[in-house]
């Protein structure tokens, strides 16, 4: 009996031990540049640096703005936090818009893509792709997204899709890529001759480092676009902090802090838009008794130090240079981890999330460049970089959620914390904040050797 008894133990313990590696794999560690995805990187951005050519253009600047309203007619699920429940609106506290911005110079033209959503989602992405207006690529999009945690879901399938934007309903997922088409449409409509103007303020007073809190930094950069149409005048506002002035308990459709600073700042200006910057490890840092009373808070502030921009002065050189691109980027295989050194094996989080591709958004217009990323990716990486660009004579705008997601890119002193950035959302290994940070720098420095503007000063 006792022999019975200790095969049948052994044949369980078998048993349970290939389940357990058939699941679970060791935390790949190996430094990034010496795995493949990383020397197809460094190929594709030594052919970018060889090929790439940004041409001056002498030709009037035209510009034009859209505001499409995105509002569901019935109750949806609301994205943004896996511990809502249930995920159902029960109400409207704002209407949800996509806003857009087209940019032309010459024979060429962008357009910079917002919405009052969590993400812009690959399946959304790639929606849009095949919608897309006459005449219209990709490479000419450029999206962003306002990061509300209380914005509309149902727009990604899969497990996690499930967990954070609660079920899928593919009428949903057309409806916004519809209406981002049709924003695109009508904007490029109303092209006209106008100005752009770049200009920045340090407001390290309303951002919080929420991941390691004061042995961390703060991105503290408010980052602003205005564009002038005859006498029209528009505005596209980027800030770090999350928007999370809403919590899990509410139940409201809202853009947080976004919907206030927009409408806050439309009584001054025609046109507001909102796009998320390096918003990984950033949290708001007002007070208030309510969400509302936060939230508010801190569109009064924004509100003054955009108006205060405004006042004091911008870049105003007309820009010679538009250009935009988008780059493909290779990535680790993803898993989550269990521990600081076992995780799910990557097939589990692909059936799970999906396989969708990610790339790198790029746009040069004048002396700003824009890089749009996939994920939600630390201001403590962003900050250095600014420096970078601004000792080249440029202004960074570093954006997130350009239509892929790759969960947290955080600096990689913080991988080990087992806190949520970095132990649940930070999926593809130990070093992807160096290595982002390394391609945006190389991007700036490709641009900056591959511009003709700068040909004189070679």
């Amino acid at each position: 009996m006792i022999r019975i008894i200790l095969k049948i133990v052994m044949v369980l313990f078998a048993f349970f031990a290939v389940i357990v590696l058939s699941v679970t794999t060791v935390v790949d560690t190996t430094p990034y540049a010496q795995k493949a995805f990383y020397q197809e990187m460094d190929q594709r951005l030594d052919s970018l640096e060889q090929n790439l050519v940004i041409r001056s253009d002498s030709s009037q600047l035209q510009v034009a703005w859209a505001e499409v309203n995105i509002t569901p007619n019935e109750l949806l699920p609301l994205a943004g936090y896996g511990a809502r429940d249930p995920k159902l609106m029960e109400g409207i506290l704002d209407s949800s818009y996509v806003r857009t911005i087209v940019f032309q110079l010459g024979v060429r033209k962008a357009a910079i893509v917002t919405a009052d959503l969590l993400i812009i989602h690959p399946e959304l992405r790639n929606a849009v792709f095949q919608s897309l207006p006459e005449g219209w690529s990709p490479d000419e999009v450029y999206f962003t997204a306002t990061h509300t945690h209380s914005g509309q879901g149902g727009w990604a399938p899969g497990v996690v899709g499930e967990l954070f934007a609660g079920s899928f309903q593919q009428d949903e997922l057309d409806f916004l890529s519809q209406n981002i088409s049709y924003s695109i449409e009508v904007a490029y409509s109303k092209l006209k001759p106008g100005t752009v103007q770049f200009g920045e303020l340090s407001l390290d007073n309303l951002v919080r480092n929420r991941l390691v809190k004061d042995r961390g930094i703060v991105d503290p950069w408010l980052k602003v676009v205005r564009i002038q149409q005859d006498t029209l005048i528009g505005q596209l506002i980027s800030f770090s902090a999350h928007a999370t002035c809403y919590g899990a308990a509410n139940h409201r459709l809202t853009s947080d802090y976004p919907a206030q600073l927009v409408a806050s700042l439309n009584n001054t200006f025609d046109f507001t838009a909102f796009a998320a910057g390096a918003v990984g490890s950033m949290a708001v840092n007002v007070s208030g008794e309510t969400p509302k009373e936060v939230a508010n808070a801190l569109a009064t502030e924004l509100t003054e130090q955009t108006q205060l921009l405004s006042l004091i002065g911008m870049s105003q050189q007309p820009p010679q240079t538009l250009t935009s691109f988008r780059l493909h980027l290779p990535l680790r295989d993803p898993y989550v981890k269990l521990t600081n050194r076992l995780a799910l094996r990557p097939y589990l989080f692909e059936n799970a999330f999906g396989n969708y591709s990610n790339d790198i958004n790029v746009m040069v217009l004048g002396q700003a460049i824009f890089v749009g990323l996939p994920c939600d990716f630390s201001g403590e990486l962003a900050v250095p970089l600014y420096e970078e660009a601004r000792a080249l004579g440029y202004q960074l705008f570093i954006t997130s959620f350009n239509g892929g997601y790759a969960g947290y890119v955080i600096k990689d002193e913080w991988y080990d914390l087992n806190k949520y950035e970095a132990r649940t959302m930070s999926w593809y290994g130990p070093d992807t904040g160096s290595y982002l940070s390394e391609i945006v720098s190389r991007l700036i420095h490709t641009i900056h050797e591959n511009s003709q503007t700068n040909l004189a000063h070679r």
